[in-house]
């Protein structure tokens, strides 16, 4: 994949993996779309871009993950910028040491690290599809042994940090592989890609010393960041589309991810609840 002159966006681009990414397509030679929570943060991550990579072109956005209101204006932002997304990387996700909702009503990490990615990827499939690039890349890989609960989706009745953490991801990567085989995604490639245990100010709401442990354990954002765009740039995400992809290998799908039962009931709530949302603010 050539990145010169390709509009690439990174959400939580303003720090840790999303904003070594950009560097790293910046330098590439890529229009980089760099989200950020607030407008000072995304000023602040495109000065430290420019800082490194002279003469990038570096577009900062605003976007809280946690508001459909600012989702949906971030959305409209796009489409008057933006005539074709050549890459989305939803990179953004949180960790939430206790339970919390969003002003929207739902789980943090469940909007944050799943709706919101829903909404974007389906929202800018459009512009996605009208490229020739055509990719998506969803970050995060969930245990093998993970299942669904649709009893309780949202943690209401169980919630415990690590494990609520990687059901977002096992949503999202269920939601990936559906996109991804749905008629209104033919032509874009859509993967689920991470890479590996890196040092991440995500585990900061981790209790001392588990999260200290894990970053003192883990390879460097910066080597992450280079696993993202080796697989971005890599023969195998050009092949195909609902690939999973850890480090720079592809590796097999479970049956359980495969199970279009699952995926389909899940794909509908989650529908459902983006929808019931938004008429509420309508209304």
């Amino acid at each position: 994949m050539s990145l010169s002159g390709a509009n690439i966006l990174i959400t939580g681009a303003t720090s840790g993996l999303g904003l070594a990414v950009s560097k790293r397509f910046a330098r590439l030679g890529a229009k980089t779309i760099v989200v950020g929570r607030t407008e000072p943060s995304a000023a602040a991550a495109v000065a430290e871009i420019e800082h490194e990579v002279p003469n990038a072109s570096l577009y900062p956005m605003v976007c809280d993950l946690a508001s459909m209101a600012s989702i949906d204006r971030f959305l409209a932002d796009v489409g008057e910028e933006f005539a074709t997304i050549d890459l989305l990387f939803n990179n953004a996700a949180v960790m939430k040491r206790e339970r919390t909702t969003t002003d929207d009503g739902f789980e943090t990490m469940f909007q944050v690290n799943y709706l919101a990615p829903v909404i974007l990827m389906t929202s800018l499939l459009g512009r996605v599809r009208a490229s020739t690039a055509s990719m998506v890349f969803n970050n995060g890989r969930p245990a093998n042994k993970l299942r669904v609960d649709f009893d309780d989706l949202q943690f209401a009745r169980r919630y415990r940090m690590y494990d609520s953490f990687f059901r977002t991801k096992l949503y999202l990567l269920l939601a990936t592989l559906e996109l991804a085989h749905r008629p209104e995604a033919a032509g874009a490639r859509i993967h689920m890609a991470e890479p590996g245990p890196f040092k991440s100010e995500l585990v900061k709401e981790v209790p001392w010393p588990a999260g200290w442990i894990k970053n003192r354990c883990s390879a460097s954002v910066g080597d992450a960041a280079d696993h993202i765009v080796h697989v971005a740039r890599s023969d195998a995400a050009q092949t195909g589309t609902g690939k999973v992809f850890t480090k720079r290998d592809e590796v097999p799908l479970t049956s359980y991810w495969q199970d279009s039962d699952v995926r389909s009931r899940l794909w509908t709530l989650t529908e459902t609840m983006i929808e019931q949302r938004r008429s509420e603010a309508r209304g």
